[in-house]
């Protein structure tokens, strides 16, 4: 297999390339040495994520159960994507309140050199 690498040489003017005998195939490898690049800093990114737990879902259900879908269903529209609509809307309101969607921030565990 080979493979190609392309650099932006206007970006990264600090670089190597140097072959690498490997004597197991017809075909050299080369070794792309980048210098003084600048990695970029992710301390400040925020992820979130949604905790669903057995607790979390027995309050969805219970949630769920406590609607009444006859509003939802029958309110005398003949439109299926208004009734569809209707029903999405009630079930994302129970969703987004049993599962909150917390941000929290990255947590860097390599020490960045000042």
């Amino acid at each position: 297999m080979i493979d190609n690498i392309f650099i932006n040489k206007f970006k990264i003017e600090n670089y190597l390339v140097s072959p690498l005998i490997n004597d197991l195939s017809d075909h050299d490898a080369q070794v792309l040495g980048l210098f003084n690049t600048i990695t970029p800093d992710d301390t400040n990114v925020f992820y979130s994520y949604r905790k669903i737990s057995k607790h979390s879902l027995n309050e969805f259900q219970a949630s769920l159960s406590y609607e009444i879908w006859e509003d939802v269903f029958s309110n005398n529209e003949d439109d299926t994507n208004t009734i569809f609509n209707n029903f999405l809307n009630t079930f994302l309101r129970n969703l987004y309140a049993c599962f909150p969607l917390p941000k929290k921030q990255k947590v860097c565990k390599i020490p960045i050199p000042e």
